[in-house]
């Protein structure tokens, strides 16, 4: 290495006298951000006041800067946490169609009966459920499962809790043809109401130029409306630079959801649910109500006692909570998940070789018993509250 003499010695001295502050302060940032690392890693069960602090600094910055997620080994695809982008039609009519769907979502006209309408079992003041563990239909028959809130329905991959339809416009039939729902015999009876009510046909006309009814027509007004109902909630807003709207309580819930808690392995992105089927061990496989889920429509063994992954976007608002409605509260539901879930006993094989029996009884290898103390499972509860 050339040896510096004269000026070069002095203006290396310059450069180190420079530096030196720099290089000071760089050194107890990285300190400063090994120690908080460490802490997150190991968060307090019952952290005080400094380390919320660090927390809600971790949690302010980049999401891609956040402390690890804690995510089981079968997880290969996860995305994390971030506000959804909210889609706004603008298409030229939409608002107009939006319209015509929304009141035949709410006309009783599509019922057999004439007095069940979608709204009955989607009400919007009820979080676009009806607050029922399971529905009413038709001579007031009971229904099997929980209505689904209707928030994100136009973003999901599938819908239903067993995944039967891809997308609205294939959903919207079901529950006009089920026999314990609305009761229809076929579709040409529905439309054969619609056109003899009168109503609708100079709405038809304007925007289809056809006043004539169809199941098109109808189900392209119905997606529509229902295209249109997500809002933002407080963790959006928190993930835009709102960082005031979660309280320090539901910062700590939001850590917990993602580490302790094992919450993100299922529910992640954007819409804090991954897509997919996963048997919690709530089929209640060999009892009255025994409900096989995804089983139903796949006829795959493997897939029995499974159900879609709910969306937990405004989950404050939608119970009770689980494909049948089982926990009217979100502090039942924290409970089951830290037991790692529902049972499915021995004796409730149908017959010594049940082929189901296997798949029904095993939970998804996701659900891994966690513990919390209470002040924690506040907390959790807390930030579902934001979601």
């Amino acid at each position: 290495m050339r040896r510096l003499t004269g000026n070069g010695t002095i203006i290396a001295a310059v450069a180190i006298l420079v530096c030196a502050p720099f290089l000071l302060r760089s050194h107890i940032e990285e300190e400063r951000q090994a120690a908080a690392q460490a802490l997150l890693a190991e968060f307090p069960a019952s952290p005080g006041a400094g380390d919320l602090r660090i927390l809600r600094a971790a949690y302010s910055a980049s999401s891609e800067t956040w402390p690890k997620p804690k995510l089981h080994a079968a997880v290969t695809a996860y995305r994390e946490l971030a506000a959804l982008e909210i889609r706004r039609p603008r298409a030229e009519g939409h608002a107009s169609l939006a319209a015509l769907g929304q009141t035949l979502f709410e006309d009783p006209v599509l019922s057999l009966s004439g007095q069940i309408s979608c709204q009955s079992c989607h009400n919007r003041r009820l979080g676009w459920g009806d607050g029922l563990p399971t529905s009413f239909g038709h001579d007031r028959q009971e229904g099997q499962r929980n209505a689904l809130p209707l928030f994100n329905a136009s973003y999901r991959e599938t819908l239903f809790w067993d995944g039967r339809a891809p997308d609205l416009a294939s959903q919207a039939l079901f529950p006009m043809l089920d026999p314990v729902e609305m009761a229809n015999h076929d579709s040409g009876e529905i439309v054969a109401r619609v056109e003899a009510s009168g109503k609708y046909r100079e709405v038809f006309k304007t925007l289809f130029n056809d006043a004539q009814a169809s199941m098109d027509k109808i189900k392209a007004a119905l997606v529509a409306f229902q295209s249109g109902l997500e809002r933002e909630t407080s963790f959006d807003r928190f993930m835009k630079g709102e960082h005031n709207r979660l309280s320090d309580q539901q910062i700590w819930g939001l850590h917990l959801f993602r580490t302790k808690a094992g919450c993100a392995n299922c529910h992640n992105g954007p819409l804090l649910a991954d897509e997919q089927f996963h048997n919690i061990g709530l089929s209640y496989y060999g009892r009255r109500l025994e409900d096989l889920g995804r089983y139903n429509v796949s006829a795959d063994p493997s897939d029995a006692g499974s159900f879609r992954t709910p969306s937990l976007r405004h989950v404050s608002k939608t119970g009770p909570y689980m494909h049948n409605g089982v926990f009217p509260h979100l502090e039942g539901v924290v409970n089951l998940y830290a037991a790692g879930g529902g049972r499915v006993r021995s004796e409730r094989a149908k017959s010594p070789d049940d082929p189901l029996f296997p798949h029904a009884s095993e939970n998804s290898p996701l659900l891994e018993p966690f513990k919390l103390t209470g002040d924690e499972r506040a907390a959790l509860v807390a930030f579902l509250n934001a979601l």
